[in-house]
């Protein structure tokens, strides 16, 4: 297949499973990509501040990421400026609107701040996803704090998929406006953000500073916010073990998911012709 100049890949579920382990073969793929001048970066959900740029390290790559998109394209870290650009925002008379208008769903509400987790109560859903992204998580003494700057998106968490389905994403939907919008990232996880923003328009703009066309971008993702990033990309890959609707958009679907290094097995493949 023709040489791509960007390969642009969502971390969980993509380039990890969930047992969070980055492959062997997955570590192989980037350093052959990266050694033959291709540029690589990360697209995620999560703040850049949430270890995106450690992520080199831990996974031992040799050479740090090109860029980074975080918060779904609300953020965009260039390697070769060292400069973060933020975009966007979700705006405190916005994230008020919400937070009433969700109310009747009866689940905690969180947002990102620096450094740290903003949640409306502590329960087992907040403390667990903190132990996993490693990061602190904070209470708020009076509601408003929720909104009291803006912020790149809202969420909220279920204890199962049955009351995300049935009551949380209908309501969400009910209340989406010319504004924001709302999306799942898991199963049990709904996140709102502006309108404006994907990890396709992240994407795009890091493309641009570099004049670089997205027809030379592949994209590597799972997820419902990963779809404007395989749609806008040149070529996009969805994992085996994703959503229907990216599989659907997708160009190829891989043959090994992603806890069994599914993105470095495809890369080798397809691209260098190589089994793993």
């Amino acid at each position: 297949m023709k040489k791509f100049k960007v390969v642009a890949a969502d971390i969980d579920r993509t380039l990890r499973g969930n047992d969070r382990v980055f492959g062997d073969i997955n570590r192989e793929a980037m350093q052959r990509l990266h050694a033959d001048g291709v540029l690589i970066g990360l697209a995620s959900g999560r703040p850049i501040w949430q270890n995106l740029k450690e992520h080199a390290v831990e996974w031992n790559l040799g050479f740090p990421f090109d860029f980074l998109i975080g918060l779904n394209g609300g953020e965009v870290y260039d390697e070769a400026t060292g400069i973060t650009i933020k975009q966007n925002l979700l705006e405190p008379e916005t994230i008020r609107y919400i937070i009433d208008k969700m109310e009747p769903a009866g689940c905690n509400p969180f947002v990102y701040r620096e450094g740290y987790m903003l949640a409306r109560w502590d329960d087992d859903l907040l403390r667990a996803s903190a132990a996993r992204n490693k990061n602190e998580s904070r209470i708020v003494k009076d509601l408003s704090e929720l909104w009291s700057e803006p912020i790149g998106k809202l969420m909220y968490r279920t204890h199962t998929v049955e009351e995300m389905d049935s009551i949380v994403v209908p309501l969400a939907k009910s209340i989406e406006n010319e504004t924001f919008f709302s999306f799942k990232t898991r199963a049990d996880l709904l996140e709102f953000q502006d309108r404006r923003n994907n990890k396709g328009s992240g994407l795009q703009a890091y493309c641009d500073a570099h004049a670089i066309s997205m027809e030379d971008v592949i994209a590597f993702g799972d997820a419902e916010n990963d779809l404007e990033m395989m749609e806008m990309a040149g070529y996009s890959v969805c994992l085996c073990n994703g959503m229907e609707e990216n599989k659907r958009i997708a160009n190829a679907v891989t043959e090994y998911p992603a806890d069994d290094n599914g993105f470095g097995r495809w890369v080798l493949k397809h691209m260098y012709g190589e089994s793993r």
